[in-house]
């Protein structure tokens, strides 16, 4: 049987790109998770049967660019450093290397004139610099979204919206096609070229040859000065801070919504006239003590969507859609989860935060869609044991809305939680999550896959789910799903 069950190329300006699709039995998630394990030797017999398998079926033609697909879902990606030519003498695997050996990183980034530090630097490539997409949206106020399904990304600000596939020369700009650079993925890293981005989201962009600094500015950065975010900041106490509205905070900064990030710079308006007065912060209402049902208006989370773009759609206040969904000003939806419009989302409230005073190998079961995802958010880190051993780690939640996707803290979180499990792999452990002094029953896979953010020695992210969480796809079995319950349910001594 052939590896490759499928082409397509595509043509570009100077040659074309080669998509190969890989014959496999398992379903593509499955098949990716896989996929991601082969050792280099693998790697080197995978890029042999690349060649061979362009000497055979297309030795006239010039391949820039080749893609490895499992059905929808992007396994690799190599550029062709150099023509293949049929019958060659070379070692074959020469010709196909990770264009990270032709990346210039001799660049910087200043956006509205202060330097920018991402978590992986830019480089230049072909004449053009590239910046990790998620770091540029943080440092813009802007906000990336990605669909791992259909190899997707974007980045929405004020009401301009980028999208594309990973490695394609095209992208849409508010719907409209546009060529762009091709972006780039390493170690999972989306890397976007920096100018058409900046452009089409309305910045000016420059380039200083002599300090080989890329500037990025708003249009509205000039007579301004700025402000660095820190914890605890929100919109109105900065402009209260600078005598300014938030509106006008906003506009400087072409902020479409009311989250901003520590870290972010931000431009300060110059004041013109008299200031208003600072306003007053608006009134908390109390959400009910326990409630189990949905709204009569919710709504699904789309690929790009914001609170405030959902806010707009249904025409309420974007403070409402936060409220009712018992939101932090520093948050961001994901794709595909239900969120309540014209009441509150259910939640109930089971433990007390402070209730307990150390990490315990007992915890309460909570219920995920009801209590857990309120307990640990996004960007949490708490401190995770194993109720057979009684090992402890800490772990960070870098997403998930069916259960939380989280990542070991440290490589040696990492290597405690590796002995855990004595190799990576699937099959789920009970623990315990001490957040908040609250212990919650959980259960842990062992098996690293999709997104990367932590430096811990391991590429890939891990499942931990709470009592009724699901997996993210409906294509997960069924078997594995109740391993995990199974788990929470030890956990919790039951």
């Amino acid at each position: 049987m052939d590896l490759f069950r499928s082409y397509r190329l595509i043509e570009t300006d100077d040659g074309y790109d080669l998509i190969l699709y890989i014959d496999t039995n398992m379903n593509d998630v499955e098949f990716a998770e896989e996929f991601s394990k082969i050792d280099d030797d693998n790697k080197k017999r995978l890029n042999k049967n690349i060649i061979d398998y362009i000497r055979e079926k297309f030795p006239n033609i010039k391949i820039n660019m080749v893609k490895v697909m499992a059905g929808t879902i992007l396994l690799a990606s190599f550029m062709m450093t150099s023509p293949v030519v049929a019958h060659a003498a070379e070692t074959p695997t020469s010709s196909i290397t990770s264009t990270q050996s032709a990346y210039n990183y001799n660049i910087r980034v200043a956006i509205n004139g202060t330097l920018q530090t991402f978590s992986n630097p830019p480089f230049i490539y072909d004449n053009t610099t590239y910046v990790p997409l998620y770091d540029l949206g943080k440092a813009i106020g802007g906000s990336v979204w990605w669909n791992n399904t259909s190899n997707t990304v974007g980045i929405n600000k004020n009401d301009n919206m980028i999208a594309f596939v990973r490695g394609s020369g095209l992208a849409r700009v508010n719907g409209v096609q546009k060529k762009m650079p091709p972006s780039i993925v390493i170690d999972g890293v989306t890397y976007a070229p920096l100018r058409f981005i900046a452009e089409n989201l309305g910045y000016n962009v420059e380039l200083n040859s002599s300090t080989q600094t890329v500037n990025v500015t708003s249009p509205s950065a000039n007579n301004t000065s700025s402000y660095t975010v820190v914890a605890g900041d929100s919109l109105w106490k900065i402009a209260n801070k600078y005598g300014i509205t938030v509106d006008s905070l906003k506009k400087a900064n072409n902020l479409t919504g009311d989250i901003i990030y520590p870290g972010q710079v931000l431009v300060i308006p110059a004041i013109t006239g008299t200031a208003p007065a600072p306003s007053a912060p608006p009134a908390a209402e109390k959400p009910p003590a326990d409630n189990t049902k949905w709204p009569d208006v919710t709504y699904i989370v789309q690929p790009g969507d914001t609170a405030t773009s959902i806010a707009r759609k249904f025409g309420v206040p974007v403070q409402q859609v936060m409220k009712y969904n018992y939101m932090d000003e520093n948050e961001w939806l994901d794709a595909g989860e239900k969120i309540a419009i014209s009441g509150y989302a259910p939640r109930v409230y089971t433990v007390t935060p402070g209730q307990d005073k150390a990490p315990q190998r007992r915890g309460t079961a909570v219920d995920w869609y009801l209590e857990g995802q309120y307990l640990i958010k996004r960007g949490d880190t708490f401190t995770i044991v194993d109720v057979d051993t009684g090992k402890q780690f800490r772990a960070k939640m870098i997403g998930g809305y069916n259960h939380a996707d989280i990542e070991p803290l440290t490589v040696s979180d990492t290597n405690i939680m590796k002995s855990l499990f004595g190799t990576w792999k699937w099959s789920p452990r009970a623990v315990v999550i001490y957040h908040n002094g609250v212990n919650i029953a959980a259960s842990l896979s062992g098996m690293p896959h999709g997104v990367d953010t932590v430096e811990n020695g391991v590429n890939g992210h891990f499942d931990l789910y709470l009592k009724n969480s699901t997996s993210h796809s409906s294509s997960t079995s069924k078997v594995y799903i109740q391993e995990h319950q199974n788990m929470v349910m030890k956990a919790a001594g039951k």
